[in-house]
């Protein structure tokens, strides 16, 4: 059996809580190569994981290492120029979220992959938790009607309590923004996923309320106008404890909420009514939700498309669609009125 041989560049929390482990769930790749300017971090996640080959320029890795794929688990300013030059050697890629920081990067991300025939996707981790692509079917068959609402939410405490060695979220040449880029992105994106639908345009209105020692936002409420007319309303925060992750969805034959399961254990729930009583008919639909991702992992489903030649449901256009509401989204809160998605 074929195994695709995976480099790491970047080896921060990303790298050894989400890629590293979720590579070792799959028999069909192994991780033989790690880099990291500071190989120190680089060594030590060697040691944790078996990895053969440590560098610390990732541009030796690409061309010395024998690999076929890579993750981009850097800072957020280094993500296009890593993806160019991976995909000029013909390395396939998968990059973290957010996918770059400019629509012009993230053209390019896609333009250079296209034209070497190597995949491009984009690790959203919410599109792969199992009650989330549940969710997603419950909306799209149809059962709650015609969809006008949706509402969704997604907060933290902050970044340093979940990466104490990355201060470069708090640095806004590298990270592109605050809460906006780092979680905002994946509500948004897990708007978009449920619903199936694109933002038309955004208004958005940010503060620093918290955490005062920085210079960047760290609370984000958003209204969104989608292109069918449904209207929604994003929140994002790094001030919001415990963790949350939650989506209402309100059609017109009723209406459905996930959220993350230490809020509630059944995850899931969803009421429809009946049309011609709506007030006293309420029903409750009942979901049932794995354990696991229908594709695993993010990383699983990276091998797996580069092994059927298959493109990612999460691609380098989808990101870019997802992103371009974020950016969006930041430049509506400076100007003070909606701002078209434009990309």
């Amino acid at each position: 059996m074929k195994k695709i041989k995976i480099g790491i560049i970047g080896a921060g929390k990303i790298a050894e809580r989400l890629h590293l482990p979720s590579y070792k769930e799959t028999k069909k790749a192994e991780v033989i190569a790690i880099c990291d300017i500071i190989k120190k971090k680089a060594e030590r996640l060697a040691k944790m994981f078996n990895i053969p080959k440590v560098y610390t320029d990732y541009k030796k890795m690409i061309k010395e290492a024998d690999i076929d794929a890579v993750s981009v688990c850097t800072p957020n300013y280094l993500h296009c120029p890593i993806t160019v030059f991976a995909a000029q050697k013909k390395k396939h890629v998968l990059v973290e979220k957010p996918m770059a920081l400019s629509i012009r990067e993230m053209k390019k991300m896609i333009n250079v992959c296209k034209k070497n025939k190597v995949i491009l996707m984009v690790e959203q981790t919410q599109r792969f938790d199992p009650a989330h692509e549940v969710f997603r079917d419950l909306v799209q068959s149809g059962v709650l009607g015609k969809i006008v609402a949706v509402r969704g939410k997604l907060g933290h405490s902050g970044p340093e309590f979940w990466s104490d060695d990355s201060p470069w979220f708090f640095n806004r040449k590298k990270s592109g923004g605050g809460v906006t880029m780092d979680v905002g992105i994946h509500i948004l994106d897990l708007i978009r996923f449920v619903t199936g639908k694109d933002v038309d345009t955004v208004a958005a209105t940010m503060n620093n309320l918290v955490k005062k020692k920085i210079k960047l936002e760290d609370n984000v409420e958003a209204v969104l106008k989608f292109k069918d007319g449904t209207m929604g309303v994003f929140e994002t925060s790094w001030s919001t404890s415990p963790y949350e992750v939650t989506v209402q969805v309100y059609g017109e034959k009723g209406k459905a909420i996930v959220s993350q399961a230490n809020f509630d254990p059944q995850r899931i729930r969803a009421w429809k009514v009946d049309p011609k009583n709506p007030y006293n008919t309420v029903k409750e639909i009942k979901v049932k939700i794995p354990k696991k991702s229908r594709h695993i992992n993010p990383c699983v489903y990276f091998v797996n498309c580069i092994l059927k030649k298959q493109k990612p449901f999460i691609d380098g256009v989808e990101g870019m669609k997802s992103m371009a509401v974020i950016l969006a989204a930041i430049k509506s809160a400076k100007i003070g009125r909606f701002e078209k998605v434009k990309i």
